[in-house]
């Protein structure tokens, strides 16, 4: 079991250094820096999902609030 550890620790540390090497070329850097621009721009788009998921929640919480309150339905679609 000791073997196994010590191998994945190895593999850890050269592709530790492959990527070192990879990013310290000018063809890998441009490559880094083309995919951490793809990683920031999924954060954006899925921030601004959860920011409308988030809007959403608070509506349907709003209005059973409200249905709780008054005993109607606030407009929703009815069966």
């Amino acid at each position: 079991m000791k073997f196994s550890h010590l191998l994945i620790f190895g593999a850890g540390v050269a592709l530790g250094a492959g990527a070192v090497c990879a990013v310290q070329s000018k063809t890998g850097k441009k490559f880094a820096v083309a995919v951490v621009g793809k990683g920031l721009e999924l954060k954006e788009r899925l921030a601004y999902m959860a920011d409308r998921m988030k809007e959403s929640v608070e509506d349907i919480v709003a209005e059973a609030r409200y249905v709780n309150e008054h005993g109607t339905s606030g407009g929703g679609a009815e069966s």
